[in-house]
């Protein structure tokens, strides 16, 4: 279904001895001058293959923000996506929260529907605003900060990243770390969801969401991911029932209000196409049939036919089935 996959090397004419380019190096690019001939065998991004046919499509451009759920590791100052490698960097599958390949790999190596080059600035352990929720640790980049860096580097559309409005789709996969680190604290967790969906002081004046600051630079495809069932991972299940009952009260009131804001945002600006991706069904149904999915059952982690890759993240096989579902919830569109 990919057409990654049947992109062709320009044909490169490489006289004498030259360097071969190891498994997963970059061997290509928009702006790579680099050595171009792979290890025997080997093309595209130097992965496993035989001669793909040529590609003729268009190239749209993907910018996830989001936490462990999505990053692949990707940094802005290192090489960029290309035609060779996607994901620009790492190499395939990247850094990722299961240690595979996650949907953002699956959605732009497998289901995608043209070329697509992945900007993925999400960032491990990441929450929205790092002074209401503060992250495992500091150096981590909260929603706010990925924001931010997009805003600093390829939001101009410079000529190494030409998105435009219609061919750039904007998601965000973000709360799960706010509402795990925070669901147990005192106080109105719906008013305190309201803070972190940013529409109540202090921060309403901020609008610290990508929506906001990326429609005002062009973006108008926007795809949002509300909090899956993390009530129902190993590491939740450890706790009493009375917390993980409130844990997912909580995930519900806040994809409740957040469902509520997509739709708004729709209505209020013109031109916007917005997707809402619910991962808190899909794990539901899941983890409610583990075995209907092919998987062993629903705590298990860390083994092939596992769910979950480690006690909080899924792992590639689940990851695959939500890219799926995504790309059949964004069928038509450019880019799934």
């Amino acid at each position: 279904m990919s057409s990654l996959f049947s992109l062709s090397i320009l044909a490169l004419l490489v006289s004498g001895a030259a360097a071969q380019i190891p498994v997963f190096g970059q061997c290509g690019g928009l702006t790579y001058t680099g050595a171009t001939t792979c290890v025997s065998g080997y093309h595209i991004q130097c992965v496993p293959g035989t001669a793909p046919a040529p590609f003729a499509g268009p190239i749209n451009f993907w910018f996830p923000f989001g936490d462990s759920y999505t990053t692949t590791g990707f940094n802005v100052t290192s090489v960029l996506p290309n035609i060779h490698n996607p994901l620009g960097n790492p190499p395939f599958p990247g850094f990722t929260g299961g240690g595979g390949e996650n949907y953002v790999g699956y959605d732009t190596f497998t289901f995608n529907s043209s070329a697509v080059f992945t900007y993925n600035y999400a960032s491990g352990g990441a929450t929205i605003n790092a002074s209401l929720v503060a992250p495992f640790e500091p150096t981590v980049l909260s929603l706010i900060d990925q924001v931010n860096s997009f805003l600093s580097t390829v939001a101009s559309k410079p000529a190494t990243t030409p998105w435009t409005s219609a061919n750039a789709l904007f998601s965000v996969w973000i709360g799960i770390n706010d509402l795990g680190n925070s669901y147990f604290e005192p106080g109105d967790r719906g008013a305190f969801a309201d803070v972190l969906l940013g529409d109540t002081p202090p921060i309403s004046h901020r609008r610290i969401h990508c929506h906001y600051f990326c429609s005002a630079v062009g973006a108008r495809n926007f795809l949002f991911i509300n909090v899956p069932r993390v009530d129902l991972a190993p590491l939740e299940l450890s706790n009493s029932a009375a917390s993980q009952a409130l844990l997912k009260s909580v995930i519900t009131d806040f994809n409740t209000r957040l469902a509520s804001r997509v739709a708004s945002f729709k209505a209020s600006n013109a031109g916007v196409t917005t997707w809402l991706w619910d991962s808190n069904s899909v794990f539901t149904t899941i983890l409610s049939a583990p075995t209907k999915f092919g998987f062993v059952d629903a705590v298990s982690f860390g083994n092939t036919g596992d769910f979950w890759a480690n006690n909080f993240h899924p792992g590639p096989a689940a990851h695959e089935i939500f890219a799926k579902d995504i790309s059949t919830l964004m069928a038509g569109s450019l880019w799934f």
